[in-house]
């Protein structure tokens, strides 16, 4: 026997609130009754009382040889039992704590009654354990820092069998929603771009997700299945898994649940390495997991480029930001010995190798451009940097006389700095560019890194062409630049 208040699942006009119960057979398995009511002793009652007298498929109604049911039930279920079962041999209540099996089984009743549809094969316990566990790494991880909604992963598994992969999105860099999407297919459903609140959500057939939230915002079924299967109740957030179609919600079966665990095997394995340049020849993370059924499972994934618009030429413009670095923080300009590098890139959350056809290392310093956020700043700061795809920093001569540092990459632009365009900084920078052809890193590092302390943040290793002709230095100046300075 099983019971459970159902009110923040199901909703019975005029009811506050609703209670469900469940009598099984051990031995199949088999629903033998199920009722709900506006409490838990006419639930109890009714449930009981059906399991008696109706037959459950292939198994007539009779009377059990003993009642199992958890702690808090068998003193409600020992007063019941006279009222339904005549004269002085009552079968014994004995007190159990429910199997997983049983549970889930109640799940997908309460889940049918929610309104979403049940699969024919549902995950087993061993499913679940592998899923929660997965899933546990993924929130951890907290990939939603390094990752937004715009990138695409390309994931093969090889366990899904559908025609181009899955696009795997990771969602949370707005801190809106936590959690993944599969999409069945290799890309995302055409219009969810442009989607608004309003409009029905344009949704693949098949589509995966996993998202995180608040306890007190999840219905009691799903919040307990997390905490039975080895979540920890004092999380912050608590996973929801659902089977998405065009018609609505379902709950996933046992395919679904070993994808899912899969993919978010794949996407933890390929966060921590950090976002890596589209066309770097390490690009793809490739791996192996063993499912609940002991089954292995081998994955491949990686950051997809963006699709260009058709017909569209590929020459971009992007209106220059100026949010990427927050108020209080510091940008400065610098120099490494090249045998730093390496150790910089082992220590780095996020590290982007220098591109394909960049040059070799030359000269004995390569320039340098360092963020330094102020504290809880610094993931946010390298995250978007990767959102970028650097190609690297330029200094654009204003009118006024400063130079203004931007950071250009394939996903838009962003000032950084002024500097005075005489400044020996200046000077130091340009000669060092020259010297390496153009190669320089960006680093996104708490301050106390100049003393061996702190965190590297992101890594990018970027290469701008030097352009052709004079130097700037070079050029000459109209006007006189000591009638400009204060």
């Amino acid at each position: 026997m099983l019971s459970r208040d159902l009110s923040d699942s199901v909703r019975v006009t005029d009811g506050p609130h609703v209670w469900g119960s469940m009598a099984l057979d051990t031995s199949s398995g088999l629903v033998r009754g199920v009722a709900v009511g506006a409490d838990e002793n006419d639930a109890l009652a009714r449930a009981l009382q059906m399991g008696l007298t109706k037959a459950a498929g292939i198994l007539p109604a009779e009377r059990p040889d003993e009642v199992l049911c958890a702690p808090e039930l068998q003193a409600q279920i020992i007063e019941i039992l006279p009222s339904l079962i005549p004269g002085d041999r009552l079968p014994p209540v004995r007190a159990i704590q429910p199997p997983a099996e049983v549970e889930d089984i109640f799940d997908s009743f309460v889940g049918h009654l929610s309104g979403r549809e049940q699969p024919t094969k549902p995950p087993n316990p061993s499913d679940w354990t592998l899923l929660y566990r997965r899933a546990f790494d993924f929130y951890r991880a907290a990939p939603w820092t390094r990752w937004d909604d715009g990138i695409v992963l390309a994931l093969e598994t090889s366990i899904d069998h559908t025609d181009g992969g899955l696009a795997a999105v990771v969602m949370g860099n707005a801190g809106i929603q936590y959690g993944l999407v599969l999409y069945p297919g290799g890309h995302i459903p055409v219009g969810l771009d442009d989607w608004h609140p309003g409009l029905p959500v344009p949704m693949l057939p098949g589509t995966l997700s996993l998202m995180l939230d608040p306890p007190s915002d999840l219905p009691s079924d799903i919040r307990a299945k997390a905490f039975r299967y080895g979540w920890p109740p004092d999380a912050e957030l608590v996973p929801a898994v659902l089977r998405l179609d065009p018609g609505g919600g379902s709950d996933p079966g046992e395919a679904d649940a070993q994808l899912l665990t899969v993919a978010l095997a794949a996407v933890t394995a390929h966060d921590s390495r950090g976002p890596v340049a589209v066309g770097s020849a390490r690009r793809a993370t490739n791996g192996e997991i063993v499912l609940g059924n002991g089954r292995a499972a081998t994955f491949s994934i990686e950051q997809r480029p963006p699709t260009p618009a058709p017909d569209v030429p590929h020459f971009r413009v992007h209106q220059v930001g100026s949010d990427l670095v927050p108020q209080g923080a510091q940008v400065v300009l610098g120099h490494l010995p090249w045998a730093s590098v390496a150790a910089l890139r082992a220590a780095a959350r996020i590290q982007r190798p220098f591109p394909p056809g960049a040059p070799r290392p030359a000269g004995t310093e390569v320039p340098l451009l360092a963020i330094l956020p102020k504290p809880k700043k610094g993931e946010s700061i390298a995250a978007r940097v990767a959102e970028l795809d650097p190609y690297g920093v330029t200094a654009v001569r204003t009118d006024e006389g400063p130079e203004v540092f931007v950071l250009a990459g394939s996903h838009g632009a962003q000032l950084l700095m002024e500097v005075p365009a005489n400044s020996p900084s200046m000077s130091d920078f340009r000669r060092r560019m020259r010297a390496t052809k153009g190669l320089h890193v960006v680093m996104v590092a708490d301050e106390a890194t100049s003393r061996g302390e702190g965190t590297i943040y992101g890594l990018f290793e970027c290469h701008q062409p030097l352009p052709k002709g004079p130097r700037q230095s070079d050029k000459r100046r109209s006007g006189n630049p000591s009638k400009r300075r204060k």
